[in-house]
């Protein structure tokens, strides 16, 4: 009797000591469990980017226009602010969102603006984007004096940001409408974001 006594506290003995190596297993689990999802959630995803915006110009004259080259002496392109609407972005906040011409080149030529450009886009919390790319902006009514409008091409790279857009990259296309008259024009733009 004395040896089942034995025996029995043996097994619980040894039954509460497999417990606390479970429940080390099952905490480490959990913390394990806890670190992917947290690695998961720095997880870079790249996914659509839609956008629907228009120009004002920037007047500030402490951002003087950029000067073109090519075939009209003295003309320039001023600096813009951006307005509209964007997947991820929501309603930009346009004193925020702004661009502006790195540098620029009217070809009678070719009847074409060429401009690479460089700005950032504010979502509507504040966290930016920064983008460059390069236009082409149809001149030719504008040359020859036939129309006041034309049409804008182009590619921006998503080159950064803020927030939640802190590393953030991808390129989207856009085209629309370029008024030459107000110095303004209005896009669509359809791409990918990675962040």
């Amino acid at each position: 009797m004395k040896n089942l006594s034995i025996l029995i506290a043996a097994v619980l003995l040894l039954g509460s000591c497999r417990k606390d190596v479970d429940d080390l297993k099952i905490s480490g689990s959990e913390q394990s469990g806890s670190a992917m999802i947290k690695e998961n959630q720095n997880s870079l995803v790249t996914r659509p980017f839609k956008a629907s915006l228009f120009s004002t110009v920037d007047t500030n004259p402490a951002i003087p226009p950029t000067a073109c080259s090519g075939d009209l002496p003295g003309f320039a392109n001023p600096g813009y602010f951006l307005h509209g609407n964007a997947t991820h972005l929501g309603t930009l906040i346009a004193s925020s969102s702004r661009g502006q011409d790195v540098t620029c080149n009217l070809s009678f030529t070719t009847m074409l603006l060429t401009t690479t450009v460089s700005g950032q886009l504010a979502a509507s919390n504040g966290d930016l984007i920064y983008y460059t790319g390069s236009d082409i902006i149809d001149a030719s009514g504008f040359l020859t004096q036939t129309s006041t409008t034309g049409t804008i091409t182009g590619t921006w790279t998503i080159t950064g940001g803020t927030g939640r857009f802190n590393g953030a990259s991808g390129s989207f296309t856009i085209n629309g409408p370029v008024d030459f008259i107000t110095g303004t024009f209005s896009f669509e733009a359809a791409g990918t974001i990675t962040y």
